[in-house]
């Protein structure tokens, strides 16, 4: 068992729904319980949330309730951090299974070079709600990502590790190499990096952190070596389209253009996806690829959430028009 002290950095929000099962199964880890702190950094609860993380132990950090979001609680976490190893856990993510997090931990303690890990799948059953099984299924919960080809988390339709980087199979985790110029949508849903490499070379102090900013920059530093562990993490959302696609809208509008200017790591590059962004205007407006890319996930796997894939292409491209026709098309098209 791996001897690696752990900070666990779980961001909330009136996160009631959510963080009693996530902090429930850290304590069913088979991990050495005085390793591991539970850091909630909280942005003003008004529910049970605080009454929640009190009840399991962990050391609740207040954020200004004016600059509280998920990466600014997130980097105020890590600011209070004090273990080798941190763990960025968000409330609704659930460790599926007591050994997941000795698991996680594995390639770091076996290679110094590894600077991060993360579960190579979000975790699928037939229990779960129909919107966590397409997002579980499809390895993501934006499709707009997944076609620009930056997911970090291995769709069910693929048995082989296919995404960037150069990946070399050592049995429980595959190491990967990545380029500087191919970085994927790492750092969240239960990523751990290590402490002191993350504060010297990467901007993350609560203003300038971002969970993908922050790994782009250690990867472009040339900390360029991660663990994907062949594991799952439970991401659970809800059974609410509809409520889904506004809370996504909303995100798209308050944050994503705005932040766009100023992010060190961009989903979409115009320097680079224009011609793949293009491509997904044309899928989701004949429906003709996601239905395809459904038919073959259920080949995989028979579940009929696969066929949500065309309805959330086409609502995606809806949403994501939105900030372009209220400023952004100097960004989508010149980058600036």
């Amino acid at each position: 068992m791996s001897n690696l002290t752990i900070s666990i950095i779980i961001a909330t929000f009136n996160s009631e729904r959510t963080l009693g099962l996530c902090l429930r199964k850290v304590k069913e880890q088979v991990y050495n319980k005085k390793k591991i702190e539970i850091i909630v950094a909280d942005g003003g609860s008004k529910d049970s949330t605080l009454k929640i993380a009190k009840k399991y132990g962990a050391k609740i950090i207040n954020v200004n309730i004016d600059k509280q979001n998920a990466e600014y609680n997130k980097g105020i976490g890590l600011k209070k951090a004090k273990n080798e190893i941190v763990l960025f856990l968000d409330h609704d993510n659930i460790m599926p299974h007591s050994a997941w997090l000795s698991n996680i931990v594995e390639p770091l303690a076996k290679d110094r070079d590894i600077m991060g890990s993360e579960p190579l799948r979000f975790h699928y059953d037939n229990s779960m709600t129909f919107l966590d099984r397409y997002f579980a299924l499809f390895g993501g919960s934006d499709p707009v990502v997944y076609y620009l080809g930056k997911n970090s988390h291995l769709s069910w339709a693929n048995n082989r590790y296919n995404l960037f980087g150069n990946a070399k199979d050592m049995g429980k985790y595959y190491k990967i190499a990545y380029s500087r110029n191919e970085i994927p949508a790492l750092g969240g849903n239960g990523a751990a990096l290590r402490r002191e490499v993350l504060l010297r070379h990467a901007k993350a102090d609560p203003d300038n952190f971002v969970h993908t900013d922050v790994v782009a920059d250690l990867i472009r530093g040339g900390y360029n070596k991660y663990g994907i562990v062949k594991d799952t993490i439970i991401h659970l959302t809800n059974n609410n389209v509809l409520s889904f696609l506004a809370r996504r809208k909303y995100f798209i509008e308050k944050y994503q253009l705005q932040y766009e200017y100023t992010r060190r790591y961009h989903i979409y590059d115009p320097a680079k996806d224009k011609g793949k962004l293009f491509i997904y205007v044309i899928l989701s407006l004949t429906f003709v690829v996601p239905i395809w890319d459904a038919i073959k996930g259920f080949y995989k796997v028979r579940d009929l959430a696969w066929f949500l894939h065309p309805f959330m292409c086409f609502a995606f491209l809806i949403i994501y028009s939105i900030p372009v026709f209220k400023g952004g098309i100097k960004y989508v098209i010149l980058g600036k």
